[in-house]
């Protein structure tokens, strides 16, 4: 038969402003010697702090506070000693010790965990687009606990939203973000398929020809070089503004996507890849590549020398220098008088039909266009799953399909 755990009893000391456990002392008749515990195999004495009993139950370890009285606790230790004992020999039935309950988490406290896991474990630009998502539905929910966060939440949050003027697609990734939460809570499929805000999944738009010849036209070398990289590696801002020069490899005509952690860069989904590129690029790199440059310097610094954050910038600036702006999208500018102007696009570098990932996505759907397998393409792009690069099918012109269609019966009726 197993030991029968002996009852200890321990004091709660203060030492050098540390609270911590230490074993009480009884005299040789087994008396508590008030004040009296062991510290590192020495007799110290502490008035502070108060007892607690502790003893082993199937494996278990169990600890029990007892008060700061330490006659009464020196009691409960041997009320306690005899209920092991006389639970071991069949005398009392065994205690059931309730299970504790679960710690329950405040919305505003799950709300701020997971915005400081996005915070360390996503890119700076995912965090600035989760923080507001998280915070505005703090200020908007009335619940105090995770857990009683409901469907009925989610839904009257998505038609504030909407009364505010937001559109589909903006609703939709909200709810996707606190989906994510509450599942992390073990609330998993809150939302039924009917509830997701419907919006148009719109073709990926691309630059044409006419496009690209008119910009580069604009540019000046150093301008041309950045966008024709763009445009020819297919890759996302922050992995263009952090290439360095030792991630182009001149010898097999390839640019690498790499960690650059000094900079707190990481690959999107955590993964590097390399990307193939044509000759006339690398030929264009090598010419374009200062002679005191080093292998770890970015191809595209700033005036510091660091990797150029106004990409964007440039390129809008770029466009309104060649008169290249549509003239037609507007850009709303709040005020410090909280008025909003509408300036359209024809009056400063503003056009949002020019931006940078429209780059990705005419190189996706160039060489979907020039016969470039699906899966191949999802590797170059660093897409984690296949239906990332099958919405660039959308936009492919296939030339043979259009040869066929004017050759077709419903043609004629043109």
């Amino acid at each position: 038969m197993p030991r029968i755990s002996r009852v200890k009893l321990f004091k709660r000391i203060k030492i050098n402003e540390k609270w911590m456990l230490a074993e009480a002392l009884f005299d040789s008749r087994g008396r508590l010697r008030r004040d009296h515990v062991r510290v590192q195999g020495r007799d110290e004495t502490h008035p502070e702090g108060s007892y607690f009993i502790e003893w082993w139950d199937g494996g278990k370890r169990y600890r029990e506070a007892v008060g700061p009285n330490g006659f009464e606790a020196a009691d409960k230790a041997r009320i306690k000693q005899a209920e092991l004992s006389a639970v071991r020999n069949g005398i009392l039935p065994a205690p059931v010790i309730p299970e504790p309950e679960p710690e329950r988490i405040t919305v505003a406290d799950a709300l701020t965990r997971y915005s400081d896991y996005i915070q360390y474990h996503r890119s700076l630009r995912t965090f600035r687009t989760y923080r507001p998502i998280l915070a505005s539905f703090r200020n908007f929910c009335s619940r105090p606990y995770i857990d009683e966060v409901d469907r009925e939440d989610l839904l009257a949050f998505a038609t504030q939203c909407m009364k505010q003027g937001q559109k589909g697609k903006s609703v939709y990734n909200k709810l996707v973000v606190l989906s994510q939460v509450l599942k992390q809570h073990g609330k998993p499929k809150v939302l039924k398929t009917a509830d997701w805000p419907s919006f148009v999944e719109t073709v990926r738009p691309i630059y044409e020809d006419s496009e690209l010849t008119k910009l580069f036209k604009a540019c000046t070398a150093t301008e041309e070089a950045r966008f024709k990289f763009y445009l020819m590696s297919g890759f996302r801002d922050a992995e263009g503004r952090f290439v360095t020069w030792r991630d182009v490899d001149f010898k097999h005509t390839a640019v690498r996507v790499t960690a650059k952690p000094h900079w707190g860069f990481h690959p999107k989904n955590w993964e590097e890849r390399e990307v193939p590129v044509p000759q006339k690029l690398i030929t264009m790199l090598q010419r374009f590549r200062p002679a005191n440059t080093t292998p770890d310097d970015p191809l595209f610094p700033s005036a510091t020398g660091r990797p150029d954050g106004a990409m964007l910038e440039k390129l809008k600036s770029v466009v309104w220098r060649g008169k290249l702006n549509c003239g037609h999208c507007a850009v709303s500018h709040k005020l410090e008088s909280g008025t909003i102007k509408v300036n359209r696009c024809a009056d400063g570098p503003f056009c949002g039909r020019w931006f940078l990932h429209k780059f990705r996505h005419t190189y996706a759907t160039r060489h979907l266009q020039d016969g470039i397998d699906i899966r191949t393409l999802q590797q170059w792009m660093g897409h984690r799953d296949i239906a990332s690069t099958m919405v660039y099918l959308k936009g492919v012109r296939n030339s043979d399909i259009q040869v066929r269609l004017n050759k077709g019966s419903l043609a004629a009726f043109a």
